[in-house]
């Protein structure tokens, strides 16, 4: 039997992996034929959500085609989840135009500044339901903000949900004398004045401590983006310290978001000291172990002379972070707001 309501994604950048993320890879059902020449030929992509009784449509072939071709008179709820292009060009007043009662949905998780552009083009589109992993301005008055929001994307985005069952599997490594304290993985630091400022600082104030590298492994340069992310094991696994930069500017405490460089530090229940806004870490460190909670400043942690004396204990206080991002990774609280889209 045809369900009643459907959920659209016009857009194919992105909106496969932020569906998984808010109700989870493992709750949708694949409905299209497992035959590479029939999804090539299929301009859209279709799942079904068991737990809303929803088809969820997504648009595989975005250069060749638009939602507006579908036939959604089946159904009777139907929500469209907006992209960024469906925001600042306006066409979301074409889907109105052709399906009156729909609602509109605006998810914003892919670890970017929602500019102050999209944010008045959101206002404007009066949504009824506005998700957002980054900060603006006045956005709590037209949004849920939820600051760590961005690791369910990222948890599928760059397929770390293949390597859960590798944690528990890499052995305790105790404190290696033959490698710098601190490791930081900054591939942007030449384009990053910021960072270059407070590393260069760090560089002459405490030589020797602090390796920095694009990656620690000389196979960094494959060509496929998701195989780069894969290598960066070793750099947040095996290292002794890592010191970590958010892509944010740390004093912007205005419009701040959390990308995948946080994600992987917790994910890899590694020790690691985090360089990003004040409000950011404030509240990573009710949620998570960092070790910005054991040091005043990055130059207290990086001059630190007890480093090697008490790895083993800031290990055994970050063993659990892995554990506490699944617990929210899997947490699909937000299927509960499209229920009542849906039902209302």
């Amino acid at each position: 039997m045809k369900p009643n309501s459907v959920i659209v994604f016009p857009e194919r950048r992105f909106a496969l992996c932020e569906a998984f993320g808010l109700f989870g890879k493992e709750n949708l059902v694949y409905k299209d034929e497992f035959r590479k020449d029939a999804y090539d030929s299929s301009n859209y992509t279709n799942y079904y959500f068991p737990n809303l009784n929803a088809d969820l449509i997504f648009n595989s072939q975005s250069n060749k085609s638009t939602i507006l071709n579908l036939n959604l008179d089946e159904y009777k709820n139907k929500i469209i989840a907006l992209s960024e292009n469906d925001i600042l060009f306006e066409k979301y007043i074409d889907y109105k135009n052709k399906w009156p009662d729909c609602k509109f949905v605006f998810i914003w998780m892919c670890g970017e500044v929602i500019t102050k552009t999209l944010f008045e083009k959101c206002k404007k589109a009066k949504l009824d339901l506005f998700l957002s992993g980054s900060k603006q301005k006045g956005i709590e008055e037209y949004a849920i903000f939820d600051y760590i929001l961005n690791f369910k994307f990222f948890y599928y985005y760059i397929g770390y949900y293949y390597l859960d069952s590798l944690i528990s599997n890499i052995n305790y490594k105790e404190y290696d004398e033959n490698q710098a304290p601190i490791f930081t993985y900054s591939k942007a630091l030449s384009t990053s004045s910021w960072r270059k400022h407070i590393l260069n600082k760090l560089y002459l104030e405490y030589p020797n401590k602090i390796q920095n590298r694009i990656s620690i492994n000389d196979s960094y340069d494959l060509e496929f983006t998701k195989y780069k992310h894969f290598e960066t094991i070793n750099d947040y696994s095996f290292r002794n310290y890592n010191l970590i930069f958010e892509s944010i500017d740390y004093s912007n405490n205005v419009e701040y978001f959390i990308t995948e460089k946080t994600f992987k530090g917790l994910f890899f229940n590694r020790p690691f000291y985090l360089v990003a806004p004040h409000e950011m870490i404030k509240n990573l460190n009710k949620d998570f172990y960092l070790l910005n909670s054991e040091f005043e400043n990055v130059n207290d942690f990086v001059g630190n002379e007890s480093l090697k004396e008490n790895y083993s204990l800031f290990c055994e206080k970050s063993k659990d972070n892995h554990t506490k991002l699944l617990l929210y990774i899997k947490d699909y609280k937000y299927t509960e707001y499209f229920k009542k889209l849906l039902d209302d």
